[in-house]
This record gives C-alpha cells, sequence and structure tokens, in this order.
C-alpha cells in the first residue's frame, strides 16, 4: 500500500511538473522496458491487497460464525479467566449474563457458573447476591462436585446476616449427602448457627449447641477443635458453671493452636467476660486470657486473675483492656497505686481508645484515695474541659430542630456520597458514634439500597445507549467487525490505486497515437482527476495511517472529555456548598432571629439552586457518555470515505473509456493485455470487498438483533427492579432517620455521664478534702486537749501550794 501511494504520488508529480513548467521541454517518454517495470510494480501492488483482503476473508468475512452452544462456551470461558484473574465484577457480569440465559441452564458448567457467579458476588462483599444464586445451586436435583462448598458458603452467609429460616433443611440435606455424618466445616457453621440463635430457650439452646460443638472438640487435632472447646467453655460461662469454664480455658491455653468465638453480657464498671470472632491462634490465646481473667475475677481469685491478664501481649488489640482490668482487679484488692501504675500505663499506650475516657475517671478516683487532691482534680477538670463543650455543642444540634427525625432523614436525603450520621456531630462525639453497630448496620442498609437504585438508573441509561448504537452506529458497536471492515476500506483504497496506476500507465504508452479531438477531451478529465487525487492520496490506505488518524481524533474528544469532568467536580461543590447551606440554617434556628417567612424563602430559592445543578450534573453526564460514544466510534468515520473514492474512481473510468477508444485502432500489444489482467484482478477485488462488507454488515444485524433482544428483556428487569428499590427506599430512610437520632441521643448521654461522673468526682474530692482537715483539726484539737490535761496534772501540785499560800 505504501508503495501505491509512492507510485501514485510518483506519477502525479511528473503531470504537475509538466503543467508548472510548460515553457519547458516535456520529458521524453518511457520506454517500453519502462512501462512494463511500472506494470510490475502495480501487479504487486495489487498482490499485496489481494493478500489483505484473503486476510479480512478468512478472520472476519468468511469466518464461520459460532453457534450459540459454541458463544456460550466461549463466553464461559472468558468469565472463567476474570474469576481466576480476580477481576469479580468483569465475572459477575459475564457469569450473570450465562445463567440468566434458559438455554444454557442445561449445560453441563451451569452449576459451575452458579458458584462462581455467587463467589464473585461474595468477594465484593454483596452477601445476598451471593446467598441467592448458592440457595439455586443447592436446588438443582443433581448436587454438583461443588455442592459441598456451596453449602458451607450458603450457611457461613446465613449467619452473618441473620437469616436462618432453611438452614435446618440444608443440614439435613448435608446429612443426607455425606452418609449421616456432617464434615467438619459445615457441622462448625452449624454449631455456630445454635450458638448465635436467639428464638429458643437459654437452656434448650446450650443444650443443643454443646451436642454440636462435642464431636468437633473431641475431634484431637481437628481443623476446629479449638474453636469448639472455646465455645464449650463460654457455653459454661453461660450456663453459670464457672468452675468448668475455668478448667476449660485452661486446659485451652496449654497449647494453644487455632481461633475462636465468644459471647457474653457487659457490665458497668467491672471486667465481664466478652465474645468476639476470630480465626487467628494468637487471637484464641488472647480472647482466652481475657475470659480466664475476667473469671478468676469474678470468683474472687484475685491473684489469679492478675496473672493471667498480664500474659496479654502488649501488641495484642486486647492490651489495654487488659490494663483497665488489671487496674479494677487491684482496687478490689485495696491496691490503689498499683492500680493508678496501670490506668498511667493504659494512657500512655493507648491514649485514643474508648477506654480513655473511663480510665481518667478511674485515675482521678485513685488519686483521690492516695489522698492527691489537686491531681485529682486536675484529671477531672481535664475530662470535663474534653466532653463538655463537645456534649453541649450534641444538645444544641438536638434542640435547634422541632423534630430531629425528620431533620436526619433529610440530611441522609441530600448526602451525595454514602449516607452517614457521623457527618453531623462534632469531632470527638464522631469516634463514639463510629462504634454503635446498630448505626452501621443501619447505614450499610442505606448505602446498599442508594447503591442498588443508582445502579438501576445507571443501568437503565446504558440500556439505552446501547439500543442507540444498534440503531444509529451499528457498525461502530462491535469493534471486532469494525476492524474487518476498516481493513476491507484499505484494500479497496488499496485497488482504486491500482486503477489509477493502470490509466496513468495507458496514458503513457497510448499519449502518441492521441488525436486532438481525444487530447481536448482528456484534458478536462485528467484535471478533474489529478484535483480529485490530491483528496485521495490524503485518506489513509494503511493500518498505520488510520491508527494516527483515530489518535489525533480521539485526543481531541479526550481534551472535551477532560474539560467537561472538571465542570463536574466543580457542580459537585456546589452542591456540597448548598448541603453545608442548609445544614447550617437547621443547625442555628434557635440562634438566629430570623423570621420564618424569609427563611422560608431563602430555602425555596436555595432548593431551586439545588435543581439548576441537579440539571447541569445530568446534562454533563449524557455529554460525557456521548464523547465517550463518539470516541469509540472515531475509527468507523475515519473507515466511511466512501464518497472521494467513488468521485475517484468515476473520474477513472471516464479516462480509461476515452483511452480505450485510442486503444481499439491499434494492434494489441504485451504490456496492454498485461495491463487489462490486472485491471481485471482489481475489478475482481474490488466484487470481493463488496461481499465481504455485505457479510459483515449482515452479522452485524444478526448480532444487533440479539443484543436488542436481550436488551429489552433486562429493561423489563430493571422495572421490576426500580419499582421494589423504591418500595422499601422510603421506610429505610424512615428506619436510619430514628436511627441516627437514637445514636445521638446516646453520644449525648454518655457524654453527659462522662461530665457528671467527673463533677461528682470533683465535689467529692473537696468533700473528702474537707474531711480529712477537719479530722485533721479535730485530731490537733484532741491532741491539744490532751497535752492541757497533761499539763494539768503535771502542774496540779505547784498549783496546789500556790493556792494554799
Amino acid at each position: 500500500m505504501n508503495v501505491s501511494l509512492r507510485a501514485l504520488a510518483l506519477v502525479l508529480g511528473l503531470a504537475g511538473g509538466a503543467v508548472a513548467r510548460a515553457d519547458t521541454p516535456p520529458p521524453p517518454p518511457p520506454t517500453a522496458q519502462q512501462l512494463e517495470q511500472r506494470l510490475t510494480t502495480v501487479e504487486r501492488q495489487l498482490q499485496l491487497a489481494e493478500e489483505s483482503l484473503r486476510q479480512v476473508e478468512t478472520k472476519y468475512s468468511q469466518q464461520p460464525e459460532p453457534d450459540e452452544a459454541q458463544a456460550r462456551v466461549r463466553r464461559y470461558s472468558d468469565a472463567e479467566i476474570q474469576y481466576l484473574l480476580g477481576d469479580w465484577t468483569a465475572a459477575s457480569v459475564h457469569f450473570y449474563d450465562l445463567v440468566s440465559d434458559p438455554e444454557f441452564r442445561g449445560h453441563p458448567r451451569y452449576a459451575d457458573a452458579l458458584y462462581f457467579l455467587a463467589d464473585a458476588l461474595y468477594q465484593q462483599k454483596n452477601d445476598v447476591g451471593a446467598r441467592l444464586y448458592l440457595r439455586e445451586l443447592l436446588s438443582l436435583p443433581t448436587p454438583s462436585l461443588r455442592h459441598r462448598d456451596a453449602l458451607t458458603r450458603y450457611l457461613a452467609i446465613s449467619g452473618r446476616l441473620n437469616l436462618y429460616d432453611d438452614v435446618d433443611a440444608y443440614v439435613e440435606q448435608a446429612r443426607t449427602l455425606f452418609g449421616g455424618q456432617l464434615p467438619a466445616d459445615i457441622q462448625y457453621v452449624y454449631a455456630k448457627r445454635l450458638f448465635r440463635r436467639t428464638d429458643l430457650a437459654p437452656s434448650e439452646r446450650i443444650a443443643h449447641t454443646r451436642a454440636a460443638f462435642a464431636p468437633l472438640a473431641q475431634a484431637h487435632g481437628g481443623p476446629y477443635q479449638l474453636q469448639a472447646r472455646y465455645h464449650m467453655a463460654v457455653l459454661s460461662m453461660q450456663a453459670g458453671e464457672l468452675p468448668i469454664a475455668i478448667l476449660q480455658l485452661q486446659q485451652l491455653l496449654t497449647p494453644v493452636e487455632g481461633a475462636a468465638e465468644t459471647t457474653a453480657p457487659k457490665t458497668k464498671n467491672k471486667p465481664q467476660v466478652r465474645a468476639t470472632a476470630d480465626t487467628d491462634t494468637e487471637r484464641i490465646r488472647e480472647l482466652a486470657l481475657m475470659s480466664l481473667g475476667r473469671l478468676l475475677y469474678e470468683a474472687g481469685r484475685f491473684d489469679e486473675a492478675l496473672d493471667w491478664y498480664g500474659r496479654v501481649p502488649q501488641e495484642s488489640e486486647s492490651f489495654p483492656e487488659s490494663l483497665y482490668e488489671i487496674a479494677w482487679t487491684q482496687v478490689r484488692k485495696g491496691n490503689h497505686q498499683e492500680a493508678k501504675n496501670a490506668v498511667d500505663i493504659l494512657l500512655l499506650v493507648s491514649p485514643e481508645s474508648k477506654l480513655a475516657p473511663e480510665a481518667k475517671l478511674l485515675r482521678g478516683h485513685l488519686l483521690q484515695k492516695l489522698k492527691r487532691y489537686e491531681e485529682a482534680i486536675a484529671s477531672y477538670d481535664e475530662l470535663i474541659g474534653t466532653f463538655r463543650p463537645e456534649r453541649d455543642k450534641v444538645d444544641v444540634l438536638l434542640r435547634a430542630n422541632r423534630d430531629p427525625v425528620a431533620y436526619f432523614e433529610r440530611l441522609l436525603a441530600r448526602t451525595d456520597t454514602v449516607p452517614d450520621v457521623r457527618t453531623v456531630l462534632p469531632p470527638l462525639a464522631l469516634k463514639y458514634a463510629s462504634t454503635e453497630r446498630e448505626v452501621s448496620s443501619a447505614m450499610k442498609t442505606v448505602s446498599d439500597i442508594d447503591s442498588g437504585r443508582k445502579g438501576t438508573l445507571e443501568a437503565r441509561e446504558l440500556a439505552a445507549r446501547i439500543l442507540t448504537a444498534l440503531d444509529t452506529r451499528k457498525l461502530q458497536t462491535f469493534p471486532e467487525l469494525q476492524e474487518g471492515f476498516t481493513l476491507s476500506d484499505s484494500v479497496e483504497t488499496a485497488s482504486i490505486q491500482v486503477e489509477a496506476s493502470l490509466v496513468e500507465l495507458e496514458g503513457l504508452s497510448l499519449e502518441s497515437s492521441l488525436t486532438a479531438d481525444e487530447r481536448a477531451r482528456l484534458a478536462p478529465l485528467r484535471r478533474e482527476r489529478e484535483a480529485l487525487a490530491v483528496r485521495f492520496a490524503s485518506m489513509p490506505a494503511t493500518q498505520q495511517d488510520l491508527e494516527e488518524r483515530l489518535r489525533r481524533m480521539q485526543a481531541r474528544v479526550d481534551a472535551v472529555d477532560r474539560e467537561a469532568f472538571r465542570l463536574g467536580a466543580e457542580v459537585q461543590g456546589l452542591h456540597a456548598i448548598a448541603a453545608a447551606v442548609r445544614k447550617w440554617v437547621d443547625d442555628t434556628r434557635l440562634l438566629r432571629q430570623t423570621p420564618p417567612e424569609e427563611e422560608q424563602e431563602f430555602l425555596v430559592q436555595l432548593q431551586a439552586e439545588v435543581q439548576t445543578l441537579t440539571d447541569l450534573q445530568g446534562e454533563l453526564d449524557r455529554t460525557r457518555g456521548r464523547l465517550a460514544d463518539e470516541r469509540n466510534g472515531a475509527a468507523a468515520a475515519l473507515a466511511g470515505e466512501q464518497a472521494i473514492r467513488g468521485r475517484f474512481a468515476q473520474a477513472l473510468r471516464a479516462e480509461h473509456a476515452v483511452l480505450e477508444e485510442v486503444e481499439r485502432r491499434q494492434a494489441p500489444s504485451g504490456l496492454m493485455t498485461r495491463a487489462h489482467a490486472v485491471r481485471q484482478r482489481g475489478e475482481a477485488l474490488r466484487g470481493r470487498v463488496a461481499q465481504a462488507q455485505g457479510a459483515l454488515r449482515g452479522r452485524v444485524e444478526q448480532k444487533a438483533t440479539r443484543i436488542r433482544a436481550k436488551v429489552l428483556a433486562e429493561q423489563q428487569l430493571l422495572e421490576r427492579y426500580e419499582a421494589e428499590v423504591a418500595a422499601v427506599a422510603g421506610n429505610a430512610k424512615q428506619l436510619v432517620g430514628r436511627i441516627a437520632y437514637d445514636s445521638v441521643r446516646r453520644v449525648r448521654r454518655q457524654f453527659y455521664d462522662l461530665v457528671l461522673k467527673a463533677d461528682v468526682g470533683v465535689v467529692d474530692v473537696a468533700f473528702t478534702e474537707k474531711q480529712d482537715k477537719t479530722t485533721s483539726i479535730q485530731k490537733v484539737s484532741a491532741q491539744k486537749a490532751e497535752a492541757l490535761r497533761a499539763l494539768d496534772a503535771d502542774f496540779r501540785d505547784v498549783l496546789s501550794s500556790e493556792e494554799s499560800r
């Protein structure tokens, strides 16, 4: 192709040079040998074009279209590759496309596709979706090779979601599947399910759970032996069998390999057995040490409790808690200095711990006991100075709104990012609100609903874009077929270049035989052809030319897209400002003297601005979508320059028709015979190009029809999903508004209690100090009276003798 362009440029340059230098003698006509060499070059050019077309036919137009079964196998292979690469999002999309195809349900790999889809969703923390497809896998009439893994994962997810309605049926299914004996992993999940049940009486739950954990605890060297033994100890705690629980934990700690999970209630101001979950060996040891220390504390065996608490490693997350409980154990022993030392270490190693405020209160109490009153008051004052301003801020937040629940609902409804009640709290209060488990769970629920709503909107927009592309862009929608079409375009361009070279060659060969009339007829035709040749020569004739022009056009589209992104960031910033202004209006309502009607007018204007910003954001999103379509469709725009090729080919045919009349008057020559053969091959080549392009367009229509049917079916599903999301979204927002309000109230109550205890501590220190001074004064007075009595006794005789005188 490059050779043909250079040959054409040479011919055009020679012709242009003849026009530009009309006053110079024309160059001598080429010899027969030179014409033969030029024709040989044209034949090579045509051969290269034929080879390119064979590539198009082999790879694209004549490649057998895979049937549906083969297409499904290829899609499964692509999905499995994405799964193995860890691209969970892409894998879930591919596998969903497969499992939603009714024809794929009878495929041997249908069960594997269900499992891989569920696992890909599970890796994305989409437990609900993973559970749905695992249940579908488990409901297949014939158990698959992945039935056991699916059952284990299903039970684990059910436990995490606290959904146990159908667990018993699946456990019985597993018993049947494994000959009446559950595998260790399924047995462990089932036992944990019993451990967490709340619908049974405590005694019944403990009995059933012990029976479930017993086989695992007795399996020496089993994978879940230590976990089961730890749960057995916790069950003994819950049953009130403290001596047995102590013995079980002591046996567990020698040696320790594994992990565990416990649960137990907490009470105020003293250590209690706590339950957590972990599979790490060191974590089991830490949990066992803490639990054993607490049990011994409850039993009044303080020295032993201190010994076990002291074994918690410093790098453990339980180390601050162990120090706090060591301090309380020392308090119970009456060792106030040792207790203060433990508190000081806690505040040194973990000053940001949740236990720090309670530890500071305890330190003030211990300093009071040690009669270090000034230090005690300083400790209380530090606590008061930290938490009283935060408590007052929360009070203002709660009092500024007549309906706090509605306030939080509005706040969450206008949050652009993930809704989070913590954004409304003062900085210090944020840490304490973030620890509320129900708040976190509620926020995750709202976030999931919001993500689902956004996902359905994005899916609807994507479906509309796909349908628009199928209707208007067609070939651009399928890059592989478009690539074949682009290559066929380059082959057509090369064939026309061959025709141009042949016309030039014929003109040079027949120049001496032209009559004056024929020269007059050829002159305008040649001028038209030469003018078109300039535009034709600028067309990309090779793959490299196409890629270069494509890069230039895509760079222009990218520049516009970057500007649209920048404007989108500005719009989002304005959204945040509007949300902040609305929050300020709500938070400062009690502090301002603004008339209600003026505030209402301002809020109406603010809402209008917000709506304008929303409209702008939507327009920017649509613009960026169109830019993405234009960027992807740039190649087709470059490859569709049919009009220029058609006009140039028509000009070549007109010039050839005049030359053909001249040729008929002469005897046939070998050169012209070869030229006719090359022209016939070129015409045949263009016919094959037309056939290839027709076949490619036919495939585009077939693919578009199939995809359009799938998209329309997905649109119907989207309508149902949108209705379901809309049905639960309103109730969820109200629920989270209530939870958010309750969370803020709890934070306020927590701060209130801390400040109150510190205030009481200050009063208590002052009262104790007064009592100490009063006692000291009374003691001194008593000593003074005693001394006076002693002096009176010593000098009584002297006084008596003096009186007698």
